[in-house]
């Protein structure tokens, strides 16, 4: 074998290589929404439930969010899937779960026009872990049925209660009772 044909060998070789497809590595941004809404979502929760002396409540949003970000980290390790920045830990993501398990515990526990706010900022912080590079969609999908699916496991809808009504009219009083059966 000549000098030129090993040249022109490593050079057929060096071009072959430059044409193999390179893995796209993205740098992750700053995601202050996320981060800040990662906190407020189980904390505004758990404030809603104790601001109604719902100690019950508190009682299971706080067991759904420790089993959910329990679920999170064991996955966490057991996975280490790939983020879009690179790094590892990318499934499931633990802003999503924190997330969702608060909208799905005000969903359980006090019923879906309760939750809606929650629903809304919880999928604001999918949307940003994805946007900003921290997750990959089947990500934050993760994450969110694992927030969903602890807190509808361990939170009971909140009894309704009896109530009564007094409404002053032009043409008297009217007094209405409720009692769930």
């Amino acid at each position: 074998m000549s000098i030129a044909s090993i040249r022109a060998a490593a050079c057929g070789w060096g071009l072959a290589l430059l044409a193999l497809p390179v893995p796209a590595q993205v740098t992750a941004t700053p995601d202050p929404v996320g981060d800040a809404l990662r906190y407020l979502l189980p904390l505004g929760a758990l404030g809603i439930a104790a601001y109604r002396d719902d100690m019950e409540g508190v009682k299971q949003m706080a067991l759904s969010l420790v089993v959910a970000q329990g679920t999170t980290t064991v996955l966490k390790h057991a996975v280490n899937s790939p983020r879009p920045d690179g790094t590892g830990q990318g499934f499931p993501s633990g802003h999503t779960s924190a997330a969702f398990t608060s909208a799905g515990f005000m969903h359980e526990r006090y019923g879906l026009g309760q939750a809606v706010p929650f629903y809304v900022l919880a999928t604001v912080t999918a949307w940003e872990r994805v946007h900003h590079d921290h997750h990959f969609t089947k990500d934050v999908i993760g994450g969110a049925a694992i927030g969903l699916g602890s807190s509808f496991s361990f939170t009971s809808p909140l009894a309704p209660q009896d109530a009564v009504a007094v409404r002053i009219r032009k043409d008297g009083l009217r007094i209405s009772y409720s009692h769930p059966w």
